[in-house]
């Protein structure tokens, strides 16, 4: 691995993606965009399940009969929480383990230092990137932000690693009747809304190794891009973000086909982009320039023309 790439890439801005190599190739690089998802379709239950939220009452409201007025009010805030919680869209990325571990890396000393970076998660390569035959994607943070803030008004933090205990504590749960009465609705909102956000980035400590950076945004059919599903077009379903200009490097495992990491290697060649391919090893892993090993290989060896078997 080229030093200077090394260098580049052991960056609090660089965050990564994995995926199939399929969807890297057909979509995500085709057409330069990722996909917003909807939180309801994660894997993860903590994140996907609905909360159960009543409206409960202390001390002197307690045995006090509730008004029209305070039901109302209570059936707006749980409409408002239930909108906030339906509309959020994201996209899941990793990061480099920049503050746990002080030491410069570089080329010269990358041995050792492997897990200090987001591309060589094996659980990561496992669950998203196909069974070890995908890609993982390294992005710049900060251009993708740029590009894309205005339009989508995003929402974007790392994720914090918390324990069920937390987890119950720092979610948010009934509407307390008191702090309604007392603060009014409107205040109330505004707590509710900062809460609510702010859970968006929460997730169970098993799954601290993820290192995870989410981007995210509430969902708005104005700003959805148009998709074409068996001949039929899309409209105002689904939000796309925009990745031109932001890959920095490309991933592929050595267990992809070859016709898939041609692809990926013109992509790498036309935008000039790193292509880093992944030979894994019974120890560890090999983290080869593609690009380079093919140009040797077609060097000694050159290609055949398209439609000659002899």
């Amino acid at each position: 691995m080229n030093s200077e790439i090394c260098k580049k890439l052991y960056s609090d801005d660089i965050i990564y993606h994995y995926t199939k190599a399929s969807t890297a190739i057909d979509f995500i690089l085709f057409k330069n965009e990722l996909r917003f998802s909807d939180r309801s379709f994660s894997a993860d239950p903590i994140e996907s399940s609905k909360a159960k939220r009543g409206t409960v009452y202390y001390d002197m409201l307690a045995d006090k009969p509730t008004t029209p007025s305070q039901i109302r009010d209570s059936e707006e805030l749980h409409e408002f929480v239930e909108k906030l919680e339906n509309e959020f869209r994201q996209i899941c990325f990793c990061k480099n383990h920049i503050k746990d571990n002080p030491y410069r890396i570089d080329y010269r000393n990358f041995m050792g230092k492997e897990e200090s970076f987001g591309f060589s998660k094996l659980r990561m390569w496992d669950q998203y990137a196909d069974n070890f035959s995908g890609v993982c994607l390294a992005f710049s943070k900060n251009k993708i932000i740029s590009r894309n803030q205005k339009k989508f008004n995003l929402i974007h933090d790392d994720i914090k690693y918390l324990t069920f205990r937390e987890l119950s504590e720092m979610k948010l749960t009934d509407i307390q009747g008191e702090l309604l009465e007392t603060i009014g609705k409107k205040s109330y909102k505004k707590i509710i809304k900062e809460i609510i956000k702010k859970s968006f980035f929460y997730k169970h400590f098993d799954y601290s190794g993820e290192n995870e950076y989410r981007i995210g945004t509430l969902f708005n059919e104005k700003k959805c891009g148009l998709e074409k599903v068996r001949d039929q077009y899309k409209f105002n379903q689904t939000m796309i973000l925009d990745i031109q200009d932001c890959i920095e490097a490309i991933f592929v495992s050595s267990f992809a086909n070859d016709k898939q990491k041609e692809e990926l290697l013109l992509y790498a060649k036309e935008y000039e982009i790193p292509l880093l391919e992944m030979k894994w090893q019974h120890n560890s892993f090999d983290l080869i320039d593609y690009k380079a090993e093919m140009e040797f290989v077609n060097f000694c060896f050159p290609p055949k023309n398209k439609g000659e078997f002899k």
